[in-house]
């Protein structure tokens, strides 16, 4: 065990030990955080988004900005643009499932503090099944913009119950830091008029170690952030020792910063040291272990259908928690929900896409529009999607011709429908998104075809659900363990 190991492992054993999490904790397709983005974005503004959104929003030029040196987002602050930022952060941060046994890792370490530069709740999942048997046992909070609805930290982190503080802000409630114009408000905010909680204070004034794992220094805030965490009030640096963990740009940087913030620096890949922390604190029995009653399937499965076959979805749906699975349905989608978001996010988040195919299915707009989404991000992150016929419709050789005739009926009705708003000087637009997507449909149709017939197809027809159930399972089972 190296000397610095041993540090960071007293200094877990006594509770006198901070996290500091950053975005590179490992790369992404082969990209550091950055460029992972960038590219993730012109995928995303491609592939993800539907038309109206196309119409809304203009492609963002990310090669007219500094984008890999300076911020994370250089954008004006107009509400539209960082709408459509904020939506696509989202879909992004969902799709990372690469964190997810680092993340895993860490909610098993008992650090009492961990502050993340992340704005998603992917770590907070993590420590949500370590502390599936004490929902109560953590606690996460977060700086806002707003300051408002912030969860109130009315105990010292410990060990025991241990803090999440999203220094950042939290995606999810559209109060992240995000925009150019974002960081000089939040340093306005963070080093006046709202500092970090009493709580909190406590804990960095108590002389503990930092670990700054996946933190790009080299980033003109990153050293305001850390100049924040480890100075007194009076703006002396804090005593003790801090290790740091980093993919960087630039080596001479590197030195500037390791040299003005007195840092040590550990050479190793940011997961291969969290790993040897992992494995040091298994070693000495510290570990966090998740509490399991019994063996379960630990995936999440998206249920892809139509509503008129809703009977055999919420089947399907009760099977698979039974057993263990977690299951995203539309039945669950809020009143007044996006219909777009929702299928970006669960597509997002699931692990498995389980398409029921039926007739209705396979001439329904927005089921064809999570069919190539689902395509698309397959080949992108490789989730794996589980094509199951609930009918014959794909075995019927003249199944083709209806449904070009029920198109084309539709195309139709709304040509009629346009004409009639027209006329009465009425808006089109739901009428454009829908013809939009019947064009797609009917446009993709032989692609989207090709692809279920060529996939080895489930059978969970009514005479056959029960034996093509527990093949479904079979296969769950083996994309889980492979």
């Amino acid at each position: 065990m190296s000397d610095n190991i041993s540090v960071i492992l007293e200094a877990i054993q006594e509770g006198k030990c901070v996290l500091v999490l950053g975005p590179e904790v490992c790369h992404f397709e082969g990209k550091n955080f950055d460029e992972s983005i960038k590219s993730a974005y012109e995928y995303y503004y491609d592939k993800v988004i539907d038309n109206s959104e196309r119409r809304r929003f203009s492609k963002i030029a990310f090669s007219d900005f500094s984008f890999i040196k300076e911020e994370l987002m250089s954008l004006k602050s107009q509400q539209k643009e960082e709408m459509h930022i904020y939506r696509f952060a989202k879909w992004y941060f969902d799709q990372r499932k690469e964190w997810e046994k680092h993340f895993r890792q860490i909610a098993q370490l008992p650090i009492p503090l961990i502050i993340s530069l992340l704005p998603d709740d992917n770590l907070q999942n993590a420590f949500e099944e370590v502390f599936a048997d004490k929902p109560d046992g953590f606690r996460v909070s977060r700086y806002s913009r707003t300051n408002k609805d912030v969860p109130v930290i009315n105990q010292i982190p410990s060990k025991e119950h241990p803090l999440i503080y999203k220094l950042l802000g939290d995606l999810e409630r559209y109060d992240a830091t995000f925009t150019f114009d974002d960081w000089f408000g939040y340093f306005k905010n963070i080093f006046g008029k709202q500092p970090l909680p009493e709580k909190i204070e406590f804990v960095l004034q108590n002389n503990p170690v930092f670990v700054f794992l996946g933190v790009r220094f080299e980033k003109w805030y990153i050293q305001l952030l850390i100049r924040l965490l480890i100075s007194e009030s009076n703006g002396n640096l804090i005593g003790g020792e801090r290790f740091s963990m980093v993919h960087s740009a630039e080596d001479d940087v590197d030195i500037l910063v390791w040299d003005r913030f007195q840092l040590q620096f550990e050479g190793e890949k940011p997961a291969d040291f969290l790993q040897e922390v992992y494995n040091a604190c298994k070693e000495h029995q510290l570990l966090r272990i998740p509490k399991r009653d019994k063996e379960t399937l630990d995936a999440k499965v998206f249920i892809s259908y139509n509503h008129n076959d809703q009977a055999i979805a919420l089947r399907v749906q009760k099977d698979l928690e039974a057993l263990g699975l977690s299951v995203i349905i539309d039945t669950d989608n809020p009143i007044g929900y996006d219909i777009p978001v929702f299928i970006n996010q669960s597509i997002a988040k699931c692990d498995f896409i389980l398409q029921l195919i039926s007739q209705h299915f396979l001439t329904s707009g927005w089921v064809a529009q999570e069919s190539l989404k689902a395509f698309h991000v397959a080949e992108l992150t490789g989730k794996r999607v589980l094509p199951c016929q609930i009918d014959d419709a794909l075995n019927d050789t003249m199944f083709r011709e209806r449904a070009m005739s029920i198109f084309d009926a539709k195309l139709k009705e709304l040509k009629e429908s346009f004409n009639e708003r027209l006329e009465k000087e009425e808006s089109i637009k739901d009428l454009q998104d829908e013809r939009d997507r019947i064009l797609s449909l009917k446009k993709n149709y032989d692609d989207i075809m090709a692809e279920f017939k060529e996939k080895n197809r489930g059978d969970l027809t009514p005479e056959n659900y029960v034996n093509g159930f527990e093949q479904l399972i079979k296969s769950i089972k083996h994309y889980i363990n492979h």
